[in-house]
């Protein structure tokens, strides 16, 4: 009887290793195992995210504030419809060119709109976005001219892709022109 005490505790020990401990450690525990491996991964890319974006706060503040001003004007974060309108009216009355007829067309393909509250707000892989504003002028071409040099020499990203030209026995021409306007979204 006393051997077969220990044989009969050995086969519990088996029998609890194979019905409790194994199926446990193989279950939840593998599971909690690959849970932890993967936020650990998550973890070291935060850091490392978080020490990017350390270094590319100091390099942003070692840039002069006028060039960073320039920049944003150059490549804006947001589409600001009226404020270039009102930049596009300014260059033409100093030109002696007068706009009418803004049309905002529609976004480049691939892109989805969404209005809020009044702002165009689009959504896009590309990180840098365009619109299509397509605008009627009147003037001499003389002042046509000088506005197409001031619209050139502007801060703004901005392209001429589309001109028709209307002219008048009167000297004054009628341009209907479509510019592209560029934003980082």
């Amino acid at each position: 009887m006393q051997k077969l005490i220990p044989a009969v505790l050995v086969l519990i020990a088996i029998g609890i290793f194979f019905v409790f401990t194994s199926p446990t450690y193989t279950g939840p525990v593998a599971e909690a195992k690959l849970e932890i491996k993967s936020l650990d991964s998550a973890l070291a890319a935060a850091q490392e995210f978080s020490t990017q974006e350390r270094n590319l706060k100091e390099e942003r503040a070692a840039l002069p504030v006028e060039g960073l001003e320039r920049l944003n004007a150059f490549l804006p974060d947001n589409v600001n419809n009226i404020q270039l309108i009102l930049d596009l009216d300014a260059l033409a009355a100093r030109s002696g060119v007068r706009l009418s007829n803004f049309d905002i067309g529609e976004q480049a393909s691939g892109e989805e709109e969404e209005v809020q509250e009044g702002n165009l707000v689009l959504d896009s892989t590309d990180p840098v976005g365009h619109i299509d504003i397509t605008v009627t002028a009147e003037g001499t071409y003389s002042s046509f001219r000088s506005f197409l040099e001031a619209t050139e020499q502007s801060l703004r990203l901005l392209d001429l892709v589309g001109i028709n030209i209307k002219s008048e026995p009167t000297g004054v021409y009628t341009y209907d022109m479509t510019f592209r306007i560029y934003w980082l979204q």
